[in-house]
């Protein structure tokens, strides 16, 4: 995998988080379609039932699809369910490559999708698992992976305390920093239930 394929999947990761707040109980998904060095499509997945990455990154594409690079940053489904197979739409666009950065864990597509886009023709790329891409597409899809391998929820903890072990400070309204707070924010928005606490 090239410098190239790593920056593109990168940026497969960034439009996946434009569906944080609604593509569940689907993963987040990015796709950047690139012929010639230009990016031709970019696409992410917005809500169950709506187009998937891939398909949303081909409807921008149109015909430049044709002899493309697809990135995924997940594996391209070959599941026709409420929305068509990427897979199928991915070999009938022309797309020759497919770059993924990490294998979908969900039964019914984990390694369907690429034997398809293989038997299709197009040449299929994988990030090795212990690389920081495939870590970084892991742990963005952690609450899908987690209810799809583990059949229970995500868990995230966080908690505000001292160097002394203290939760609270007389005379302060805050443990934690502006930084962590604002990470807060970001960890609820992409929750889908939250426990809160305060300890005096």
């Amino acid at each position: 995998m090239t410098p190239a394929d790593e920056s593109y999947l990168v940026r497969t990761f960034e439009l996946a988080e434009r569906g944080r707040r609604t593509a569940a109980p689907n993963p987040v998904v990015g796709c950047v379609l690139v012929r010639d060095g230009e990016v031709v499509g970019e696409g992410f997945h917005l809500r169950p039932g709506l187009d998937h990455a891939e398909i949303a990154a081909l409807a921008m594409a149109g015909e430049a699809a044709r002899g493309a690079t697809a990135y995924v940053s997940l594996e391209p489904c070959d599941l026709a369910a409420r929305t068509p197979s990427c897979a199928d739409a991915l070999i009938a666009a022309g797309v020759v490559r497919v770059v993924a950065a990490a294998q979908d864990p969900y039964p019914e597509v984990d390694g369907r999708g690429f034997a398809r886009l293989r038997a299709g023709g197009v040449e299929v790329e994988v990030a090795d698992p212990a690389s920081a891409i495939a870590l970084t597409a892991r742990r963005q899809t952690a609450g899908f992976r987690t209810a799809v391998t583990l059949g229970r929820p995500h868990v995230t903890y966080k908690a505000a305390v001292t160097f002394d072990g203290r939760v609270t400070v007389p005379g302060e309204r805050w443990v934690s920093g502006e930084a962590s707070r604002r990470l807060v924010h970001e960890l609820r928005a992409g929750s889908d239930a939250v426990a809160a606490t305060t300890m005096v």
